[in-house]
């Protein structure tokens, strides 16, 4: 009985010691690239093109966990955002580096990325 009486304490702060808990999503990106169009069609072909292609493989998700058991407990989720694609999408497409999508540019990135 004396024993009970010598964890009573223990075993009550342990059953009021509350938990910390912490979850986050954190979505990390680069700036986009400016970038103009000679005109619509351009723009238009050139976005088309975009949403056709493939998710890129160069996106990434990590999870980080710490947990300290009935104390605290954290977890972060990061994730690369979109625009690394559209600059490199801004990139291939733009083969004379101007900062300008002209129409035939697109047409040919539109051709290449559909293969």
């Amino acid at each position: 009985m004396k024993a009970i009486k010598r964890l009573f304490p223990v075993l009550s702060l342990v059953a009021l010691t509350g938990c910390v808990t912490h979850e986050s999503t954190v979505v990390r990106d680069v700036d986009r690239t400016p970038v103009e169009f000679e005109n619509d069609i351009s723009a238009r072909v050139f976005y088309e093109a975009l949403s056709k292609m493939p998710t890129p493989g160069d996106r990434a998700e990590s999870t980080t966990n710490i947990h300290i058991p009935l104390v605290f407990s954290q977890k972060r989720h990061m994730i690369t955002g979109p625009n690394g694609a559209f600059n490199k999408a801004v990139a291939e497409c733009d083969t004379n580096k101007d900062g300008k999508i002209t129409e035939s540019e697109a047409k040919i990135f539109s051709e290449h990325s559909a293969k």
